[in-house]
């Protein structure tokens, strides 16, 4: 899906006119033909061979870290418009961006639950191993108290199709560094939902960067696909 988005924003950008200034295209997110993205703090859609360009939100605030529902229907992402970056839902199609998070944490919206009922975010309110790490949180599209996923690190995450499994990026690392392999690089791990148990990926010389998308699970959910920098 990562694949999917960066190379439709390539697309929207060659297709732009060389006179118009259109530049720092950011948080690309794909579904069934359409890609979201920031620009110039407001969110954005397009069709994925650049057409059909529609502004989504028109805010002094700054908007960013779109997330399509499962179904495409709906957009999450965070906005500073209250002061901090909370969640925020807009139908894909246009209309009033609602706000479901109301802490005075930030908080990035990382993904949704399969069955798009929840968004999933990241945030920093001391449920972790330390209290200034992030972890993941679910709030549902309807708004209402937010539930603490159980992960005791959480930067980023991805569901399995089927919600048995999740991935996520464990550890300090709160920015990237191409080929950096030090003590803040980020660990990814898969979570069993059922179970509770948590398998750490790669060997032991593995270590990447933060990404905001760890993982694309195929249709058998039987493995996922990451970024390694």
């Amino acid at each position: 899906m990562r694949r999917h988005a960066l190379a439709a924003l390539a697309c929207l950008l060659f297709s732009v006119p060389a006179s118009a200034d259109v530049k720092l295209l950011r948080h690309p997110t794909y579904s069934k033909g359409h890609v979201a993205f920031s620009y110039f703090g407001d969110i954005w859609t397009a069709n994925d061979n650049g057409a059909n360009v529609q502004r989504l939100t028109d805010n002094k605030a700054r908007d960013i870290y779109p997330r399509f529902s499962p179904d495409g229907n709906w957009i999450a992402f965070s906005s500073d418009r209250d002061g901090n970056y909370d969640i925020y839902v807009v139908a894909a199609a246009g209309g009033k961006p609602r706000q479901l998070t109301f802490h005075t944490a930030d908080d990035t919206a990382v993904g949704w639950t399969p069955d798009g009922k929840h968004i999933l975010f990241s945030s920093i309110r001391a449920k972790g191993a330390y209290p200034t790490v992030a972890t993941l949180f679910e709030v549902s599209i309807d708004g209402g108290t937010e539930r603490s996923v159980d992960t005791d690190w959480g930067a980023s995450g991805s569901y399995s199709p089927d919600g048995k499994k999740l991935a996520f990026m464990r550890h300090p690392g709160v920015w990237s560094r191409r080929h950096y392999r030090g003590s803040y690089a980020a660990d990814l791990w898969v979570m069993d939902t059922t179970a509770k148990t948590y398998t750490k990926l790669g060997d032991a010389e593995f270590k990447g960067n933060i990404s905001r998308e760890p993982g694309t699970w195929d249709k058998g959910c039987g493995s996922t696909t990451f970024s390694r920098r």
